[in-house]
């Protein structure tokens, strides 16, 4: 493919995940559509309350990843990010439309769940193929543009709720991302690249999913990659909540921390990317780990009031959780070889599943009094956990050389 020709691709694929990012504006939607809710039904409903739906969908955006990821590799991205495109669509009017959880449940959790997570795996996978000689800073670019999105949408969100209120805000995102990502999909014309000659090789590259999960390599990236984004969803799920709470901060200066983590999330994306084709992969994925437990061990120092201490705690986690995003397509690829790499990385980002459903449930369940010290806490070892596992992927990588 002609160097012009992958680069004007690679714009496409930035566009699209800057419309993905909507999805990490689940704290303003869930405060909004909470009143809402409540207003309709005359009983109260909190958003804390629909912190389960949070947890469907980031359990399916992986889930999602595997079926798309296969049909990416078999197929190309683009019949995926068509189909991708209408199911986000879909899941933003069910939203625009609900009175109640359910229909969010659809549309969030199922649709945006789904929708997300194929058109997620259709970009950052491709755009690793397409530069075999830049992996680290292609999948890190796409996953910044992502990032991107996660900072500048959910103010939008906040402001056009404000003006038009959350169901007309909803609809109008419902018709801007449905249509920018069809339409990129439809100027796209990249090959199937699936090619199972080869499959085994000696040095292990061009494994299939079935023998990846066969290898400890695979088992050890899995533990890190759900060490390594734990924390971060955690926090996700309930940040604008955590921070009314925990610190005291009013609406809009609380949905200013959502944009925190996410603008940490967007840089650590590229810049991760870009320095582990320098530094290693594994080299920057401990690293990331170690930035989320300073960021959680400052966390839990902050108390009422101290919202520099807080926006510097979800800085340093949200650095981490968009390292990892950033480094593991092209890790992935590395390890188990860029053929099936779409498929490959759908499995290990089940991993991202396991952190989705655990971490809003330890908040949930831990949180008393607006203290969240326990949830934190947690966290911590889990990300130690994740140090050991990236040791692990170290020594297993020695073996292989």
């Amino acid at each position: 493919m002609e160097n012009k020709q992958r680069w004007f691709y690679l714009v496409l694929f930035w566009v699209i995940n800057f419309c993905l990012g909507s999805f990490y504006a689940w704290s303003v939607y869930s405060s909004w559509l909470a009143d809402l809710y409540t207003q309709v039904s005359g009983s109260a409903v909190s958003a804390a309350s629909l912190t389960y739906i949070f947890s469907v969908g980031a359990a399916l955006n992986p889930v999602a990843m595997v079926i798309a990821g296969g049909m990416t590799d078999r197929f190309g991205p683009r019949a995926v990010l068509f189909i991708g495109g209408a199911v986000t669509a879909l899941g933003y009017f069910l939203m625009g439309i609900s009175t109640d959880p359910f229909l969010l449940l659809l549309g969030f959790g199922v649709c945006l769940g789904m929708g997300s997570g194929s058109s997620v795996i259709a970009t950052v996978t491709s755009a690793v193929k397409l530069f075999p000689d830049k992996r680290g800073f292609a999948g890190g670019s796409v996953g910044a543009f992502y990032g991107l999105g996660s900072v500048c949408l959910p103010p939008l969100a906040n402001y056009l709720a404000q003006g038009i209120g959350i169901s007309s805000t909803l609809i109008v995102y419902a018709v801007a991302c449905g249509a920018v990502i069809i339409v990129s999909a439809f100027l796209m014309h990249i090959p199937a690249s699936r090619s199972t000659a080869g499959a085994q090789t000696s040095n292990g590259v061009n494994l299939i999913w079935y023998q990846m999960i066969r290898t400890g390599r695979f088992w050890a990236m899995f533990v890190l990659f759900i060490a390594g984004t734990l924390s971060p969803l955690m926090l996700f799920s309930q940040t604008v909540t955590v921070a009314q709470t925990q610190i005291g901060l009013g609406l809009s200066v609380a949905v200013l921390s959502v944009s925190a983590l996410a603008l940490a999330n967007m840089s650590a994306r590229f810049l991760a990317g870009a320095i582990s084709d320098k530094l290693g992969r594994v080299m920057t994925l401990a690293l990331a780990v170690s930035l989320a437990i300073v960021g959680l061990v400052i966390l839990i120092s902050a108390g009422q009031g101290d919202a520099t201490l807080f926006f510097l705690g979800l800085v340093c986690v949200g650095a981490g959780f968009g390292s990892f995003v950033g480094v593991f397509p092209g890790y992935t690829a590395e390890q188990f070889g860029p053929a099936n790499a779409s498929m490959n990385y759908g499995v290990l980002a089940l991993a991202f599943s396991v952190s989705g459903i655990l971490g809003p449930n330890i908040i949930a369940l831990t949180v008393s009094n607006g203290q969240y010290q326990t949830a934190y806490l947690i966290a911590i070892v889990i990300s130690a956990i994740g140090l050991a596992a990236a040791f692990a992927c170290r020594k297993l990588e020695i073996r292989q050389q």
